[in-house]
């Protein structure tokens, strides 16, 4: 019964044996090899049994195998387990002559015929490219990171920032990344208005990123400057929200020529309304308020035909379409003795030109709209 055991046993170690991922070499403590399984055979470019009685130093690539006979002996000494792959940049040779990477573990046994040393032998070939690639897309990376225009930063969710490159430090006034992140502990208090950076970060959680946002920071001096907001959130692996990572472009200039802009056309005697490709209302003047009944918050980002009545919206859209398809680059008068519609659906005649402006988003339309109650008296 007990041989019948044994048996089993031994058919058992022999079939892990040839059959394991790695490759397994068995050497006795003069180096030569006793054993090997099939993938040492495999990965080393041997045929059946050709490793067997040969010194294991065909193994490994000429200018290490001085150095590999003294660590052996001195392994043979103080013998314990042992990962060599953690302490050295190990190689393998093929039969071909060829080298590869590998991770070698070892391990000794004392058995009847005497000392035994067991090396499992890993080609880590596709881990070193992957590895490789993995440095190369962090110096990528880092590049953009350092020498981008734009502001970028990480930080975590309760608002400690994690790191800052160096356009970050330039647009907010501060000398170096340590100093904006020793002054900077919680990034909350960059923000001008109260509870902006909580609205951020709940579109943020809600959606995974946010585009376009826009927020007054403080800078150190003092002083504020309007920035628009590209962020996203950092993941654990375990899929847990850890951190936001932002894009930040310094956009105050923009927001001074808007307000130029604004200034300019509140003063204008005809209502002037901007509309998208949509056709949803981007920018209106004060006398577009006065004239319709609407407040400029009633009446941004909803679409343009609410200003029309009902029987004449199908119309105009598809002409709008059409305009949109070949704009023209001079103001036209459209629509002579057209109706539009106040909030109080109240209608009064009007004359409507149109002119298109391109713009970094693309073309909008810029609508001027005069009231002639007075001319049809």
């Amino acid at each position: 019964m007990k041989d019948e055991e044994k048996n089993k046993a031994e058919v058992m170690f022999q079939g892990i044996f040839d059959f394991a991922p790695d490759a397994i070499i068995i050497v006795d403590r003069e180096g030569r090899i006793l054993q090997a399984n099939s993938q040492a055979e495999k990965i080393f470019g041997y045929a059946g049994k050709e490793l067997i009685g040969r010194l294991v130093e065909i193994l490994i690539p000429q200018r290490f195998r001085k150095r590999h006979d003294e660590h052996l002996k001195g392994y043979i000494e103080k013998p314990r387990i042992r990962l060599m792959g953690s302490e050295f940049n190990l190689y393998g040779l093929r039969k071909d002559g060829t080298e590869f990477p590998v991770d070698i573990a070892l391990g000794y046994l004392e058995t009847e015929g005497g000392f035994i040393v067991l090396s499992i032998v890993r080609d880590i070939t596709e881990y070193k490219r992957m590895e490789e690639a993995i440095r190369i897309s962090e110096a990528k990376y880092r590049g953009i990171f350092e020498n981008a225009a734009e502001c970028i930063f990480q930080t975590t969710i309760d608002g400690r920032i994690l790191a800052a490159n160096p356009a970050c430090v330039r647009i907010l006034g501060y000398t170096s990344t340590e100093e904006l992140i020793a002054s900077v502990t919680d990034v909350r208090k960059l923000y001008a208005e109260p509870g902006r950076r909580l609205h951020l970060v709940r579109l943020i959680r809600a959606d995974g990123a946010v585009s376009d946002f826009e927020a007054m920071i403080n800078r150190k001096d003092g002083s504020k400057i309007w920035v628009s907001i590209n962020a996203h959130v950092l993941k654990d692996a375990a899929g847990n929200i850890v951190g936001l990572e932002k894009m930040v472009i310094d956009i105050t200039n923009r927001k001074r020529a808007e307000k130029n802009f604004q200034n300019l056309i509140d003063g204008a005697p005809d209502a002037i309304i901007a509309i998208d490709r949509d056709f949803n209302i981007l920018l209106v003047n004060t006398r577009t308020e006065k004239l319709f009944g609407y407040t400029r918050l009633e009446l941004i980002g909803n679409p343009y035909n609410i200003l029309l009545p009902e029987r004449f919206r199908e119309k105009h859209t598809v002409y709008c379409k059409t305009y949109y398809a070949n704009p023209s680059t001079k103001i036209m008068a459209l629509h002579m003795n057209s109706v539009a519609k106040r909030m109080d659906n109240s209608e009064f005649p009007v004359e409507i030109n149109m002119s298109p402006v391109e713009t970094d988003g693309g073309i909008i339309i810029v609508i001027d709209i005069r009231d002639i109650s007075e001319k049809k008296k």
